[in-house]
């Protein structure tokens, strides 16, 4: 059986001054991530906006759980240069976002490789391992990243990448699984050899010193369930942000709010149902999704994680477009990105809970987006995100008695 890898940990325990400043580039990046998904006038992303946003956001993610992860086990111990060398990494990869795939493409793979590494190895010389997700010590997708370097064409370098972290979370939801003890013993007797190996190098000429001294052994990692939870619920805090800055920001470029022919009624109708949304996202996670300790492992609720982020930031941009076309259509893909990350966000939220009373209106409050977005083209911009609000309404109700996500 595999050693446990979460503790409660110390009671009291909170995010630091460090974590929180550290989050602030994620702020960065994921208002940057946004404007990719925003398309050019009345015309929604295309295909390779909407690729590009997934997988540069999918990097960016994978390198915050790695220092968070690497902070939360390390606790008091935690290096400040590493977590300040992970900060510039992942702001230079966040500066590159709007290139896309352009002529900054080779340095956001250049800026993940390094900040990878940094956050890799500054985990294992804490002496500890994590097996629950083994992306945080032992990325195992960087290869392609390394051969994307070599390609120019936007499609096949994305496609490798797109590899590259596919291989990453295969590796870290796999590595949770089965008995770690074996893999740990594997891992210290590689270490012993290295060790040995130096030794007999430096003894051959002539050179002896510290760096021949046994390296101790690795140790595997205890996860703070509590503090993890609360990190993860910051990020989702910080993309309902991005999302209130999306939806005000469009509100205020709207020159004329007078409520002449029923504009104004619309313009109202879009904002207000905008902000009761983000409202209901807001609840939604607080009572069960990642506001607190977490039950799961990493290996399952890291990637809900991303699954709910990217859902959020996907609804961020809709909001905006919505509100900017509050008495026209909404573009196909732009209808579609928002629809889909409310349904998408819905449905895991409903797995968390693992409630199955009154399914069918979880089911209904899931699949009612999707059919908004089918007939998003017959109605006004408006409309679509008070029906969405209305399903997120629905959940709130529907999982009203259902156990909050610590019980």
């Amino acid at each position: 059986m595999t050693e446990p890898t979460e503790s409660a940990g110390p009671a009291d325990r909170h995010a630091s001054w460090l974590e929180l400043f550290f989050d602030l580039v994620v702020v960065v990046a994921v208002n940057q991530l946004a404007h990719l998904v925003h398309g050019a006038g009345h015309h929604g992303p295309d295909g390779l906006h909407i690729t590009t946003f997934f997988a540069l956001y999918l990097a960016v993610w994978l390198v915050w759980t790695t220092f968070t992860l690497y902070s939360n086990v390390v606790a008091d111990s935690v290096r400040v240069r590493s977590m300040f060398l992970g900060m510039a990494g992942i702001a230079t990869m966040a500066a590159t976002i709007p290139h896309g795939m352009g002529d900054r493409a080779d340095v956001f793979a250049a800026a993940y490789l390094i900040t990878a590494g940094i956050g890799a190895t500054s985990f294992t010389r804490s002496g500890q391992i994590l097996l629950s997700w083994g992306a945080a010590t032992r990325n195992a997708g960087l290869l392609p990243w390394v051969a994307s370097f070599w390609v120019h064409s936007p499609w096949w370098k994305l496609s490798l990448w797109l590899l590259g972290l596919a291989m990453t979370l295969w590796f870290s939801v796999l590595s949770g699984r089965g008995d770690g003890t074996e893999l740990l013993d594997r891992l210290n007797q590689a270490l012993a050899r290295r060790t040995h190996n130096e030794r007999h190098r430096r003894g051959r000429w002539g050179r002896d010193g510290p760096g021949t001294t046994d390296r101790p052994a690795l140790v595997l990692a205890q996860v703070d369930a509590a503090h993890l939870g609360e990190r993860l619920g910051l990020f989702v805090i910080i993309v309902l942000g991005e999302a209130m800055l999306q939806l005000v920001g469009a509100w205020a470029d709207i020159e004329d709010w007078s409520p002449g022919g029923g504009r104004g009624w619309l313009l109202l109708l879009a904002v207000a149902s905008g902000f009761g949304l983000l409202i209901c996202l807001w609840a939604l996670n607080v009572r069960h999704g990642f506001a607190e300790e977490t039950r799961f492992p990493p290996a399952l609720v890291l990637p809900v994680h991303f699954v709910a982020v990217a859902a959020i930031t996907t609804v961020a941009t809709g909001l905006g477009s919505a509100a900017a076309a509050f008495d026209g259509h909404l573009a196909g893909s732009t209808v579609w990105l928002l629809c889909a990350g409310v349904s998408g966000y819905l449905l895991v939220i409903t797995l968390l809970t693992h409630s199955t009373r009154r399914w069918p209106v979880s089911a209904l409050a899931v699949a009612l987006p999707l059919v908004v977005a089918a007939l998003a083209g017959l109605v006004p911009g408006a409309v679509v995100p008070a029906v969405l609000f209305a399903a997120a309404v629905g959940q709130v109700w529907n999982l009203r008695e259902a156990l909050p996500s610590d019980a």
